[in-house]
């Protein structure tokens, strides 16, 4: 019986030999394992990457995400290592991100659907307890944001709240969630000078740095419109290239419906005019599809989910039309007329400042869209509210700057 422990001389010759070979091949092996570890960490980043990050984003809804996307070139530039929590409708725009980091929460379809939401401690340590921020960029839509910015506040970061909107902070309920649950961050971020008066003076952001940064996604119509050629769209979509043209954003709130069908009655008075309508990101269009049907107005056009964004038709429009969307401020950033179909007691910084037209019944909206479309260009624009110019820049070198004075 041979001891199967034992070797034959020979055969222990043998093993000898092949030993140094077997030995390197071991040795590469695992040297090529830790290198593609290191690769791929520092490429695509790990749910418990502990390293020190300097800036880690929170959004949760479309503003505050389009901001942030279009801010990425400038902190590149910038050499400022960031990563991205996404809740809510963030979760699905961030979904395939390179720089996501994923947080295990137990369900972010009732996130999505209810900001007042929060994390449970567990999954609130779960995601805080690895990474360690220099500084936390949050949006103010969510009380999961809140809860974020005092955990990380706690553990020695410096936190900043960005409002996306230019309306005053007290007007806003979506941000209210937030406000109600956050302590008082180191800084926000507002989009101008007019909007920054509704922060002045209030208690709750009295031990806070207000700071008119702008905002960098109204930078991404400047890319759109580079990009886009009215004649192509134009031909994509069967327009004769004389045909006026207006675009009327969507909305969703409990009065939209109202107004959506004061519109199209409006509009059927004016078949000179081709009217393209757009759905909210969180609806379907069929709304929309539905009143236009009812109401029998052959010179409206629904634009299906996925073919024409509302800024890519706003390009070919002699005016842009909604019922209370932020698309209005982007777009009298490009100069374009804007009239508001709404309730007669409506008004945001765009009407006080006579930037925008308001209009409550059929006759007004036909009447006011055709003053809107005689408005003269040079009165439009952002200038005076006193928007930034190159917000994306302006943000980055003040988190840049931020990073070196905590160093």
């Amino acid at each position: 019986m041979i001891n199967a422990g034992y070797l034959h001389p020979m055969e222990n010759r043998d093993f000898l030999s092949r030993w140094p070979g077997l030995f390197l091949s071991i040795v590469l092996f695992v040297v090529l394992v830790l290198l593609a570890g290191t690769v791929l960490t520092g490429c695509l980043p790990a749910r418990h990457d502990s390293r020190q990050l300097d800036v880690l984003f929170v959004a949760y809804d479309q503003g505050e995400s389009n901001a942030f996307l279009q801010l990425e070139k400038a902190l590149q530039q910038h050499q400022i290592n960031y990563r991205i929590l996404a809740f809510g409708r963030a979760s699905e725009i961030f979904k395939e991100h390179p720089y996501r980091l994923e947080a295990l929460v137990e369900n972010q379809l009732l996130l999505q659907n209810d900001r007042t939401r929060e994390l449970s401690s567990f999954e609130l340590e779960d995601i805080i307890k690895p990474i360690r921020p220099g500084i936390v960029y949050s949006g103010m839509s969510s009380v999961v944001q809140a809860q974020l910015l005092n955990a990380f506040k706690s553990k020695g970061s410096y936190t900043i709240a960005f409002y996306d909107n230019f309306d005053p902070v007290a007007d806003k309920e979506y941000v209210q969630p937030f406000l109600n649950r956050v302590i008082p961050p180191d800084e926000y971020h507002i989009p101008s000078i007019a909007t920054r008066s509704s922060f002045d003076g209030q208690p709750a952001f009295a031990t806070s740095v207000l700071t008119v940064s702008g905002t960098p996604a109204l930078e991404a119509w400047d890319n759109i419109y580079q990009q886009t050629s009215t004649d192509i769209v134009r031909q994509e979509l069967n327009i004769d290239k004389n045909q006026p043209v207006v675009v009327f954003a969507g909305g969703y709130d409990t009065t939209y419906e109202t107004y959506l069908r004061i519109f199209v009655e409006a509009v059927r008075a004016m078949p000179s005019i081709l009217f393209l309508v757009t759905s909210h990101p969180k609806t379907d269009g069929s709304l929309e599809r539905k009143v236009v049907k009812e109401l029998a107005a052959g010179n409206v056009r629904v634009i299906d989910k996925g073919a024409h964004s509302t800024t890519v038709l706003s390009k070919l429009s002699v005016a842009v039309v909604v019922h209370k969307s932020s698309i209005a401020a982007q777009a009298l950033y490009k100069k374009k007329p804007v009239l508001y179909v709404a309730e007669p007691e409506f008004n945001n910084f765009l009407t006080r400042k006579q930037l925008a037209f308001v209009a409550s019944s059929p006759e007004q909206v036909k009447s006011k869209l055709l003053s809107a479309i005689q408005t003269d260009r040079d009165s439009l624009g952002l200038e005076s509210i006193g928007v930034p110019d190159h917000p994306s820049e302006t943000v980055a070198g003040i988190l840049q700057r931020r990073l070196q004075s905590s160093k």
